[in-house]
């Protein structure tokens, strides 16, 4: 055998064994880097073959693999030390993919919220054709099923794409995507907005009253105290309309409103009075 020809393999046999040796360090735990850190409530972890079992803590989660929480439910999943991701209640989710510079999901429905740390790699969250990422904020996104689509900053920026007129939201900030609107950004904010037009009449023989008001675009509106609770969703213009059914006697209407991010608002200043007992106005007439 030629020199040349043995320093060829020795070269070769370098690059296999160092490929062999970067495997058995890194290869196993590139993949194991991400996983379930908590379980609290019926969460489903379905394998990529269609496996379905209980979500359970420490179990490693791969490409094509899905979580699904029930009502009540929640996870935190864990990449590397320090990022975390909550998947919280009604929520489902696919891991699009698990590399050394991150991990890719894609939100089906519900609400995640990310702890994105430097070290731990890219969070990439899509849903519906939109998609948010972050190496170093914490950030909230969610989808329902009417197509709504929301995005929050709480620390660091997000690079989002899918966003008409929207590529990046900086820490503070929070976008609104109604389903067939157009993107509402605003301050991130604690507080809803919602107002309410109450019917002014005191008293009424009707069954039924309208109340209207304005809300977050896609926001879910529900008035109680009447018969029954009416619901609805606020319009791509943050309108509402609600038809209430009156109960017999006194009835005291609550507002409530739930946007997609699940922040909350709650009004209550109207009493109406149904009363069908009360004498009819007649006018007799005599020859």
């Amino acid at each position: 055998m030629s020199r040349e020809l043995r320093a060829m393999l020795l070269v070769a046999l370098i690059f296999a064994a160092g490929f062999v040796g970067y495997r058995w360090l890194f290869g196993s735990t590139m993949g194991d880097r991400f996983r379930i850190v908590t379980v609290a409530g019926d969460v489903e972890h379905i394998r990529k073959g269609g496996q379905a079992e209980p979500a359970r803590e420490g179990s490693v989660l791969h490409e094509g693999d899905r979580l699904r929480s029930g009502d009540g439910a929640s996870a935190v999943l864990g990449l590397g030390a320090d990022t975390r991701i909550s998947v919280d209640a009604t929520t489902t989710l696919e891991v699009l993919g698990v590399t050394a510079d991150g991990v890719q999901l894609e939100l089906e429905g519900g609400r995640v919220r990310a702890t994105v740390r430097p070290g731990g790699g890219t969070v990439g969250v899509s849903a519906g054709g939109k998609r948010v990422e972050a190496t170093d904020a914490d950030f909230t996104v969610a989808r329902d099923g009417n197509g709504n689509f929301a995005a929050s900053s709480t620390r660091g920026d997000l690079t989002l794409e899918g966003v008409e007129g929207v590529s990046e939201l900086p820490a503070g900030e929070e976008v609104v995507v109604p389903g067939g609107g157009s993107p509402i950004r605003a301050p991130a904010s604690d507080a809803l907005l919602l107002h309410v037009a109450w019917p002014t009449l005191p008293r009424t023989r009707a069954s039924t009253v309208e109340v209207t008001g304005e809300t977050q675009a896609g926001s879910t509106v529900e008035v109680t105290g009447g018969a029954r609770p009416a619901s609805g969703r606020a319009d791509t213009k943050g309108h509402f309309q609600l038809t209430v059914q009156l109960a017999e006697g006194r009835n005291r209407l609550v507002a409530h409103a739930r946007n997609v991010l699940g922040k909350e608002a709650e009004i209550a200043n109207a009493e109406i009075e149904r009363d069908t007992t009360a004498p009819s106005v007649g006018v007799s007439l005599e020859f």
